[in-house]
């Protein structure tokens, strides 16, 4: 008998064969395929788990198309973990803008090992100062008079010193109108460090796209496609999810590897142990204890003049919402009443944090 491919995966930034497209990417890949778009940089924003890297790559996808190439797009996707000022102009130094080969100036002799904030000290007899930022106007300066563009890509974004260095000298670009455009995803809570630093007003200005839930009819029609069940029965396992991406994958590949005799029931425990240890407990560690304190209040209560009596500085409510709000995590049901977002979360909390912070 001939076994069929699981169309689900747990595998971080893909989607697999039961992708749901919501149409997030297509924001900025029309708005970069006009010869002068109306904007330069786009965040892309969500919990954990919500889709955001998989936008990402629809995005690259499509512009690493190589009839696009052909126009002129460059893409490079760069690490956060890593120096992406340095690691741009590495890239830039492969390209053949000239058609002649040549390494780059930013060579470091083995034996001095010296790198500060982007500035490298060669130890070679010239002993020369080289600086990324000198290095990226060259190299951009030759790649635009090629008609180029440039699109850099930053997957999960966090500030750090070499994040913020690399956004200020990105910053003059948009400043000239080059044809370099950016875009990164990113937490709430760390998209919105990096733009409060004071020279990076672009960056807390730029145009935001918001993965939410996927539509529960599309996640509700992909079960009863790929599983062959009755839409009843289908909408049930959407339900479950919440919307919430990766409890979608999740659950449909408990569910396509179920035995015939396991009830939907039968699968809440492994998919709470998938959920709970792989994406919610990540979560947690990441809130302000002020957030979590809100969370834990609304096992119990969901109205907001029921949780103001239950903190201990009420005046500090309408900021935890806020924050936990445009984090994907909870969600306004009626005015003045809040509700949780992701499947089962409220139990995870219920169970495993009220001994806890």
């Amino acid at each position: 008998m001939k076994k069929t491919q699981n169309p689900f995966t747990h595998m971080y930034g893909t989607a697999g064969q039961a992708y749901i497209n919501m149409g997030w990417a297509e924001k900025a890949i029309e708005n970069f395929s006009y010869d002068k778009p109306s904007e330069y940089v786009y965040k892309i924003i969500g919990a954990r788990g919500s889709g955001k890297t998989v936008v990402l790559s629809d995005i690259l996808g499509y512009f690493r198309n190589k009839e696009l190439a052909k126009d002129g797009f460059l893409v490079y996707d760069l690490s956060s973990a890593r120096d992406p000022l340095h690691t741009l102009v590495a890239y830039l130094t492969e390209e053949d803008f000239s058609g002649k080969k040549k390494l780059s100036g930013l060579h470091l002799s083995a034996s001095v090992g010296v790198v500060n904030a982007g500035l490298s000290l060669d130890s070679s007899e010239s002993e020369k100062y080289r600086d990324d930022e000198v290095e990226l106007d060259k190299l951009l300066a030759k790649a635009f008079d090629k008609g180029k563009k440039i699109l850099v890509c930053i997957d999960d974004i966090v500030k750090t010193e070499a994040m913020t260095a690399f956004c200020s000298v990105y910053a003059k670009y948009i400043r000239v109108g080059a044809p370099f455009y950016f875009i990164c995803t990113g937490l709430y809570s760390n998209i919105n460090a990096l733009g409060r630093v004071r020279s990076l007003t672009f960056f807390r200005r730029a145009e935001s796209i918001e993965v939410r839930a996927l539509s529960e009819v599309s996640v509700t029609m992909k079960y009863k496609k790929f599983f062959g069940i009755e839409t009843e029965e289908a909408r049930k396992l959407a339900m479950l999810t919440k919307g919430y991406a990766y409890a979608y994958q999740v659950l449909g590949s408990l569910y396509f590897n179920k035995k015939e005799t396991d009830s939907l029931e039968d699968l809440i425990d492994d998919f709470d142990e998938i959920l709970f240890s792989q994406s919610y407990e990540k979560i947690w560690e990441e809130l302000t204890g002020g957030e979590k304190t809100l969370l834990k209040i609304m096992l119990e209560y969901r109205k907001r003049e029921e949780i103001l009596k239950q903190m201990k500085k009420p005046g500090n409510y309408s900021e935890y919402r806020s924050s936990l709000i445009r984090g994907g995590l909870i969600r306004e049901t009626a005015r003045g009443e809040i509700d949780f977002c992701l499947p089962r979360f409220e139990e995870y909390i219920r169970y495993f944090c009220l001994d806890l912070d």
